[in-house]
């Protein structure tokens, strides 16, 4: 009888529990408590290692350290631990980074890794590190235990954790957005640790007076701490002695590299070599840490095994030994080559190879530990005190054959063995169980008795049987012959994209002045009051002092990337005509949109039916867990596809960030319900590669797949043509050849185009025609600003797919001083993991002395070039060969920037990095790092280069880049104005340039809403005239970026209650509020309510409070009642030119008394409800304000 299983989700936990029951095993676990112990495992197949790890970390009660042969496997055995033990602290610690070379910059996420798994494992007295044999033969740069430990009550400056900081690695900010950094405010210091959450810890006089979890993109509070420790930002942690010993040593030994290298008449390596180090040493001298300093750690401290990292002595666990050993020498000899290269050059001290253990040297430095040594046969290598041999074996494949899996299970019931199926995720498990009912067998949920089938969510690679515990595991790879890649913890991006930050120097657009330059925030006396005014500079040295009420008629400026806009002259006309003409071309391209929108509104169209369960079941083999962005558009398109017209949407994501498998939904969608598709791709070689992704996806349901592109005879098209006008193709995938005459579809009922914009007009034409009544579903890769997004709602659909996928692995990025060695090496180490180099070398001219150049290096090298001069037939060709794995290295110029998918490719070297922008640098760097390999970018600059300050600006850009830091907000941005381009039309690109990007897309949102009938609001901001300091003081927020966003934030307040959250937030961030700080908040609760009034003015006169209503004013007589009743016989009624209300003083008053006698009138007017601000003011003359 067939039985439901519980809706319960049961993890793997369950089958650990099962080794307590295996006398053998407990054996092993007695002796491993009592200490050095060499035990030996054999006959583990399939998942099984992971399995016994997982027993043996749990039961052994100390923390272990999991050595495998590589990377993968490391990664392969932290998923599985993670599923076995859910609760348990399991850390992968990667590689420490081999950077050789004059690095300048890299970055960070490897580090953080690192820093942060041997943080835990300091402190944990049960975790788990998981390393592979690159990782094991580092040596510690330095002991992982120094932390900073706080809790309320304690008494210590704010000063000595400042220093303390600094010595662990932080890096002071005037706002932490990045983990490793820190900023201290009077008494308040933010931390943003790699080991956990950012806090915030405030002080009362020398006294820790709380510690704070704050969010580090709304910088609020989110919760309080009882204590906090922190742990170290990098991996090397000095003291003052130690590092003076470092500066002696370092100077010693690199002193003698030049001698040597002089003595062989090397005098450019000398010169460099001279030159690298002394810089290294200035940098320490000053207490600042640099770039590979990991490298020359033995000259800070006593270099020490990893097994010193944990907080006792560890377990030590080997997974399959002989390949480790096998790993591990190939190291050795790699290495040793390595440092005779780079010996040659002058860039290796002798103190670095202090830092890794030979093979030979482990077993003695971690001499009396406890060893688990994992293999799949019994091995005679070495003594073992104990020998567990088991009989694992693979589990059987029944490869989604229903008939295989009943007969499999069947014989396992009968053999009484406890049989789990592993699925993935609560929705696979449901139809895992649904699929067994069918099968008329029994299926609980968790692990049953013997003879039982249960159902547990997890992840293995594979299944096992392990007759000992009478135990059969069935993992996703023998159930369905899909191999699912395992998933890691995602990391959530935290970068903070706030385009708001003006720095001086940075261009800004006024809205009635046009662009200027800000040149910074200053603080001016008028008539007895203070207040902040922002400096602008114009054309002709014209200032002007914008005040902090009026921020929102100033923006940050953003035009096209290495395109520097002219400054406008002050009083002239020539703002106001730019103005006009982007105003005109806004206004038609608004209508352009709006007649299209409302002709597809009105044109009747296919209404698709709701998913059939061969969606579902499609949907569900989908090998990866779906982003929520992914699902929501998944969700919008088939919305869009149920109605009763043509769908015409936007999908909008980053290039792997899976926009194909959402198309391929809506394909499989369609073809269900008995359309055609048509998948129409700017390029051969994305058809290839769209129809080879769509036919693999789509294997094992009846559905045909072809492809039309040059790379078909003419034989094979008329083929797939005659099939196609029969209806007996039902997804299409092809080049413009798609859009020919003698291409005709049965009955299409979709059409997916990718990269539309890359299509010439007249395919452009074709494309109109051809999508007149279909379902139309456009893919892009470049990002539309979300301001452009939510000004086209409701006149264009669009989805954005923002978040990128799992099992996608940080790329390591390096700036380095293009070095042929350096060059040598990279391409050396991809080569020896049988993987491909994109080689960019931006300008053709020099492309041919870069081949030889590399021929010279590598003569054997199979190298491919490709430029977008060449026919673009030749391109594809070259392209194609690489793909194909015929080329080792492909040099290229920018061309390569979008579009392919080339997993195999990963590692990038670009030469003169400095000479291209940021968002070109983002693109390239995006083309490596597809896959669960780990991936290289190499950002090179010339030797010797004379650095101009624009070049050192642009080298500092890069450095930030690689830290996902402004330079990533630089290149996001310019890839949205390119998007907005893309999505507009070219020719707005000028007009975007002449106003800035924000006043533009501001301009088409008032446009778009005035054309649909919506009323724009014209009622001027109110102004408010009472003569009090309100300001942010420097002593109170001493950084001008933040200066201008919390006035921004304040001037942008629509409610009461935002500005009350507003005040908390700055209480939060700065401490409490001075007098001028508490003012101000007040002032923007009387703008407030004075907007939300309809008000023109609250102005303090010479003996009354005078308040001007707008025509359009709420005020009424039941308001006037009120008022009176509140103030008797203080109101003086208007002239009859305005409607004016005054209320008069109460004998003698202060300007304080005048802000809160604004502040309660309005509040009686408004009859304590809530609402909304902005503001205006300035100086005359050359410096004049407004």
């Amino acid at each position: 009888m067939a039985t439901q299983a519980r809706e319960t989700q049961v993890d793997l936990s369950q089958l650990v529990t099962l080794w307590s029951g295996y006398a053998p095993y407990q054996e092993i676990i007695a002796r491993l408590r009592e200490g050095k112990t060499r035990v030996q495992v054999s006959g583990l197949s399939g998942s099984l290692p992971s399995y016994i790890v997982a027993g043996l970390t749990q039961d052994v009660q100390r923390p272990a350290l999991v050595v495998t042969a590589g990377f993968q496997e490391a990664r392969r055995m932290e998923a599985e631990l993670r599923s076995f033990r859910p609760h348990a602290s399991v850390y992968l610690l990667p590689a420490r980074p081999n950077l050789a070379g004059d690095v300048r910059a890299e970055s960070y996420e490897w580090h953080e890794r690192r820093i942060k798994a041997l943080f835990e494992a300091s402190r944990d007295r049960e975790a788990v590190l998981i390393a592979p044999v690159e990782a094991v033969r580092q040596r510690l740069a330095s002991a992982p235990h120094a932390h900073i430990a706080l809790k309320p009550g304690d008494m210590v400056e704010p000063s000595v954790i400042a220093q303390r900081l600094h010595e662990l690695g932080y890096e002071r900010q005037h706002e932490v957005q990045e983990e490793g950094q820190f900023a201290w405010r009077g008494a308040i210091i933010d931390v943003y640790q790699p080991q956990g959450p950012a806090v915030r810890l405030e002080w009362f006089d020398v006294e820790v007076d709380s510690i704070r979890v704050f969010d580090v993109q709304t910088q609020r509070t989110v919760s309080m701490q009882s204590e906090v420790e922190i742990g170290p930002a990098r991996e090397l942690v000095w003291s003052d002695a130690s590092r003076l010993s470092a500066i002696d040593r370092l100077a010693r030994e690199s002193a003698d590299v030049v001698k040597n290298l002089e003595a062989l008449g090397k005098l450019d390596e000398a010169t460099r070599a001279r030159e690298r180090y002394g810089r290294y040493l200035h940098d320490l001298a000053e207490g600042r840490s640099f770039p590979g300093i990991e490298r020359y750690s033995a000259a800070f401290y006593p270099p020490e095994p990893l097994t010193r990292a944990f907080a006792m002595p560890p377990l030590v666990i080997y997974h399959d030994v002989s390949r480790i050993a096998e790993a591990w020498r190939g190291l050795d000899a790699s290495e040793r080559l390595e440092h005779e290269r780079r010996l040659e050059r002058g860039d290796f001290l002798a103190m670095e190879q202090e830092m890794t253990l030979p093979e030979g040297l482990w077993p003695a430095e971690i001499k009396g530990h406890a060893d688990v040594f994992l293999s799949l046969l019994a091995h005679s290598q070495g003594t073992y005190d104990v020998t567990l041999n088991l009989t694992g074996r693979p589990a059987p494949r029944v490869h989604a054959q229903a008939e295989l899996l009943k007969s499999e299970l069947m014989r396992l019931r009968k053999a009484r063995m406890r049989t789990a199926l592993v699925a993935r995720d609560q929705d696979s498990a449901r139809v895992l169980v649904h699929q067994i009912i069918d099968l008329n067998l029994s299926v609980r949920s968790g692990l049953g008795v013997p003879g039982e089938v249960g159902v547990v969510v997890g992840q293995l690679s594979q299944g096992f049987v392990l007759a000992e515990l009478g135990l059969a595991v069935l993992a996703e790879t023998e159930l369905s012959g899909r191999e699912m890649p395992l998933r890691v913890p995602r990391r959530e991006p935290q970068v903070r994209l706030r385009l708001t930050d003006l720095k001086p120097g940075d261009y800004v657009v006024h809205v009635t002045h046009g662009i200027g330059r800000f040149v910074g925030i200053q603080t001016l006396e008028m008539q007895g009051q203070h207040k902040d005014y922002l400096r602008v500079q114009y054309a002709g040295q014209d200032a002007l002092y914008v005040p902090v009420d009026q921020l929102s008629l100033v923006q940050k400026y953003v035009g096209v990337e290495g395109q520097e806009p002219k400054l406008s002259k002050m009083g002239g006309q020539e703002w106001h005509r730019t103005k006009e003409r982007a105003r005109a071309a806004v206004r038609e391209i608004a209508e352009e949109l709006l007649r299209l929108y409302a002709l597809r509104e009105s044109q009747p169209g296919f209404a698709f039916g709701p998913d059939t369960p061969w969606q579902a079941d499609f949907e569900a083999s989908f090998p990866y867990e779906e982003t929520p962005d992914q699902l929501r558009a998944i969700a919008e398109i088939k919305g869009d596809m149920e109605r009763a017209r043509p769908m015409d949407r936007l999908l909008c994501g980053d290039v792997g960030y899976g926009k194909t498998e959402v198309a391929l939904r809506a394909a499989f969608k369609a073809i269900m319900g008995g359309k055609q598709v048509a998948f129409l791709v700017p390029t051969t070689l994305l058809a290839e590669q769209h129809f080879t992704t769509s036919k693999s996806r789509l294997a094992g349901y009846p559905v045909s797949v072809e492809v039309l592109s040059r790379f078909r005879t003419p034989r094979q098209q008329k083929d797939i043509l005659e099939r196609l006008r029969r209806g007996q193709v039902d997804l299409l995938v092809g080049t413009h050849r798609l859009l020919a005459k003698d291409v005709v579809f049965q009955d299409l009922g979709l059409l997916i185009v990718d990269e539309e914009h890359r299509f010439g007009v007249a395919h452009k034409e074709r494309i109109k025609a051809l999508r007149a009544n279909v379902d139309v579903l456009t893919l892009t890769a470049t990002p539309i600003p979300r301001t452009l997004h939510m000004a086209m709602v409701g006149i264009r659909d669009m989805s954005v797919i923002e978040t990128p996928p799992e099992d996608r692995l940080p790329v390591e990025t390096v700036v380095v001083e293009f070095d042929e060695a350096l060059v040598r090496d990279a391409i050396r180490r991809e080569m020896e993991r049988s993987g491909q180099v994109f080689y960019v070398q931006n300008r053709i001219m020099a492309m041919d002395r870069t081949v030889e150049r590399l021929l010279r290096m590598f003569p054997e090298l199979r190298l491919g070039v490709v430029h977008g001069q060449m026919p673009e037939s030749r391109i594809e060709d070259v392209m194609a060969r690489f793909i194909d794995q015929e080329y080792d290295v492909l040099v290229a110029t920018n061309i390569i920037e979008s579009g392919l998918d080339i997993a195999n490719a990963n590692t990038l070297i670009v030469e003169d990095a400095d000479r291209m922008g940021l968002a070109q640098l983002y693109q390239l760097r995006g083309r490596v790092g597809r896959s669960a390999r780990l991936a290289y970018a190499y950002f090179t600059f010339k030797p010797n280069k004379v650095i101009t300050p624009q070049a050192e600006k642009r080298l500092e850009a890069i450095r930030e880049f690689t830290e996902l830091g402004a330079g990533y907000q630089i290149a996001l941005r310019d890839l949205e104005i390119r998007g907005a381009g893309n999505l507009l039309g070219a020719e707005q690109h000028g007009f975007i340039a002449s106003v800035g990007f924000d006043l533009y897309t501001q301009m088409l949102a008032e446009t778009i809403r005035q054309l649909k009938g919506a009323s724009v609001a014209t009622v001027a901001d109110p102004t408010i005239e009472i003569a009090v300091d309100a300001y942010l003081p420097d002593a109170y927020v001493p950084d001008a970026r933040q200066k201008i966003q919390v006035y921004k934030e304040l001037v942008s307040a629509k409610t009461l209650r935002q500005v009350d959250e507003l005040a908390e937030e700055i209480e939060d961030r700065f401490g409490p509020a001075p007098p001028p700080v508490v003012r101000l908040e007040q002032l923007s609760r009387v703008r407030v309510m004075a907007q939300q009034l309809k008000l023109v003015s609250v102005a303090q006169g010479k003996n009354r409070l005078v308040i001007r209503a707008s025509t359009e004013s709420t005020v009424s007589a039941d308001t006037i009642r009120a008022l009176a009743s509140r103030f008797p016989g203080r109101l003086v009624p208007g002239s009859n030119r305005a409607p004016e209300i005054g209320v008069k003083f109460a004998g003698q008053t202060s300007a304080d008394d005048v802000l809160d006698l604004a502040e309660t009138v309005l509040r009686v007017m408004k009859g304590g409800e809530e609402a909304a601000p902005h503001d205006s003011v300035g100086v005359g003359g050359s410096e004049r304000l407004l």
